[in-house]
């Protein structure tokens, strides 16, 4: 069975639940890689000792241009954590998405919102905090 992505980005509300602050859910099949550092939405990265870029093949396209956007261009999202704990978090990801068949096939990236206290906050990966660099989205 497929295991699963899953981030809420931290400044949604309760009853939020479109892309750009609602809840996300991408296969790990989608996972292209990480990178310690700050994506910027065309890919550059800045250092940045509590951040761990994510690269995902994008979940709402067609395959078609986008104005400018291919099919070659990820959906980037960056992960915080604590300071110098990029290898930590990139560790437990990829514990979370080799483990065995008991897992409940659902990882946690990150869940946080607004009306949520901050003990509330969950992350299977150790990640603090979540921002969504780029989405690719067909455009009508």
């Amino acid at each position: 069975m497929e295991k699963f992505l899953y981030f809420r980005v931290g400044t949604a509300n309760t009853n939020e639940v479109d892309n750009d602050t609602g809840s996300n859910l991408y296969p790990v099949s989608n996972f292209l890689g990480a990178c310690s550092g700050q994506s910027d939405a065309n890919g550059a990265i800045t250092d940045a000792d509590t951040k761990v870029s994510i690269f995902l093949k994008p979940i709402m396209t067609t395959g078609q241009d986008e104005g400018g956007a291919d099919d070659g261009d990820p959906d980037i999202i960056v992960l915080t954590c604590a300071q110098y704990g990029q290898k930590a978090l990139i560790e437990k990801l990829l514990s979370k998405v080799n483990g065995g068949p008991h897992d409940d096939n659902f990882i946690t990236l990150f869940d946080g919102n607004l009306d949520k206290p901050a003990i509330d906050v969950k992350s299977d990966v150790g990640a603090t905090a979540l921002s969504i660099v780029l989405q690719n989205v067909t455009e009508d």
